[in-house]
């Protein structure tokens, strides 16, 4: 049974431990020190607490634990460190402990950034381990430092760690609800290159400025496959615009025309770029180019998976709401899905990703990681006792 003091402790822990996007930035990059030492002094400790046979880490402070005989035949339990929203709290590292009822919560919660995104999440995760019994199979526990919204740190630790399992679960807030699937991203970085010119003798030079909003323009009639039943539909939205240099009355050298194509499941990405190249306008005197950026791959999992169904139970059998659903966003359980590993995403906290809620205080009930943390242990029991028939 989880232990609500010792989840709360650790939960409080992990919340005081600064390991948000600093502010004006948009990533962390691998090996960032404050992340590191996050991992190497608060992170790791927890993980070891829990009696794991092996552990293995790579530069980037990246973790893989691993329990039991065969932990590959079991769970890979995928917990994340980087937090990247409610970038606007006063007191982000606060970890204070309060009354939830003025957020919409019950009981006991805990403030500080990331209380609904990951620490919440991985605080029931670790729970979930404490005492677990003798298994069949195994457990790996996967703790993830990557913090440029990419599969690279899940690429660091199923190809380079070598964790494995027979199915996965990615430690983010669903309110307790269980994802299954979800569409995925891939940037396309479109360059129109001219030529740069005093603002007050344009001719001198060749404006990429409306090629650029050509470029844009011409998006919508990029040619896109048929809605998902339950995903819906792919798209093609610019996200970003860049302008090089800038400078005083200078008519830049090259403008960038950052798109957003999110993909289903069974898209190649490959024949995505080209399409958004087909589309692209020709113009003498001027280079444009469409080259594919960071990649987060479609995530699909049959809800009726074992896994999937022990981990709703888990949560009914709690007297809460629990039950299946496709998120809208892209995150990481596209990568394991496409390594063979069906991978779903759970955990406490209702997450908001419109408005002031993305940026305002973050809280998690402790009772909704409780709940988390048992259904979690339920789903790895459930099929460690099915390894068993």
């Amino acid at each position: 049974m989880a232990d609500p003091a010792r989840l709360e402790a650790t939960l409080v822990r992990l919340l005081r431990t600064p390991t948000g996007v600093p502010p004006g930035r948009t990533e962390v990059a691998p090996g960032d020190p404050a992340i590191a030492a996050a991992v190497a002094d608060v992170i790791r400790p927890l993980v070891e607490e829990l009696g794991p046979e092996r552990v293995d880490a790579d530069a980037g402070g990246n973790l893989v634990a691993r329990f039991g005989p065969n932990p590959g035949a079991g769970a890979l339990l995928l917990v994340y460190v980087v937090s990247q929203h409610a970038n606007e709290m006063a007191e982000p590292h606060a970890g204070r402990v309060l009354d939830g009822a003025s957020y919409g919560l019950a009981g006991r919660s805990v403030l500080g950034q990331g209380a609904t995104q990951n620490k919440g999440p991985m605080a029931a995760t670790l729970e979930a381990l404490h005492d677990l019994p003798d298994l069949r199979t195994g457990v790996t526990l996967a703790v993830n430092t990557e913090g440029r919204s990419s599969h690279g740190g899940a690429k660091a630790l199923i190809d380079g760690l070598g964790a494995r399992g027979a199915w996965g679960l990615v430690a983010v807030g669903t309110d307790l609800w269980v994802s299954v699937g979800n569409r995925g991203r891939l940037d396309v970085r479109i360059e129109v290159v001219g030529e740069s010119a005093h603002s007050s003798q344009p001719w001198l030079g060749t404006n990429p400025i409306p090629m650029a909003a050509e470029v844009v323009g011409r998006l919508a009639a990029v040619g896109l496959p048929q809605p998902h039943p339950e995903l819906g539909a792919a798209s093609v939205t610019p996200y970003q615009l860049r302008c090089d240099p800038v400078a005083p009355h200078t008519i830049p050298r090259r403008v960038e025309v950052v798109v957003d194509r999110r993909l289903l499941p069974g898209e190649d990405p490959e024949v995505a770029v080209a399409a958004i190249r087909d589309a692209l306008p020709r113009a003498e005197g001027m280079e444009l180019r469409a080259e594919p950026g960071a990649l987060m791959w479609p995530a699909a999992v049959d809800p009726g998976h074992p896994a999937v169904q022990a981990l709703v139970r888990g949560v009914r059998a709690a007297g809460r709401a629990s039950g299946t659903f496709y998120s809208r966003n892209a995150f990481d359980a596209g990568f394991p899905c496409r390594a063979g590993i069906p991978t779903v995403m759970f955990g406490p906290g209702r997450r908001r990703f419109g408005g002031e809620g993305l940026l305002a205080e973050d809280v998690v009930a402790v009772d909704d990681c409780v709940v988390a943390a048992e259904a979690i242990r339920n789903a790895i029991l459930d099929w460690d006792g099915r390894a068993g028939v």
